[in-house]
């Protein structure tokens, strides 16, 4: 991100928009946690010092966050939502331009683009679903959940039905 900053014509974009917040706070709480994790090591921490420290940790950050964005929202430094974002929430509505209308990549997707375009995985996905269920760990709750985020959004645009494919 500060690679791409440096680019006049981005600026400095990627801080400004609502789409990127998102992303950048997973960033600052991994951040978080990689420095929780070393203060234990360091200073040899029992388990609930380092439950207690990590809790503190981030209560520092959400404040953080939340001053920033308290003294940076009324000065407009925030940019709205782009117009890709809001049409992935709002229903489809004609906008009188039939060459923008008929952009099949704008219309939801249908059971048949699932089949078409991810065919074996969409088969192991109840498999795959099942092993989550009985072995429950970090990495069986990422998929499980990136795999409802994924539904959802590729069901609102058929685009995506390849940009959320596993």
């Amino acid at each position: 991100t500060f690679l791409a900053m440096q680019v006049p014509v981005v600026g400095w974009t990627p801080l400004r928009s609502l789409e990127q917040m998102g992303p950048l706070g997973v960033f600052l709480g991994y951040q978080v946690l990689a420095v929780c994790d070393a203060t234990r090591r360091s200073r040899n921490l029992s388990v609930w010092q380092f439950v207690r420290f990590r809790i503190s940790a981030f209560m520092a950050l959400g404040v953080g966050l939340v001053v920033a964005v308290a003294v940076l929202a009324p000065m407009g430094f925030f940019g709205p939502l782009s117009s890709r974002i809001r049409a992935l929430f709002v229903q489809h509505t004609r906008t009188g331009n039939p060459l923008v209308d008929s952009v099949a990549e704008h219309q939801p997707a249908s059971a048949a683009a699932y089949k078409h375009y991810l065919h074996m995985p969409l088969d192991y996905c109840f498999l795959g679903s099942l092993v989550c269920l009985f072995n429950r760990n970090n990495g069986c709750y990422f998929a499980a959940l990136y795999g409802l985020v994924a539904f959802f959004f590729s069901g609102k645009m058929s685009r995506l039905v390849l940009i959320c494919a596993p």
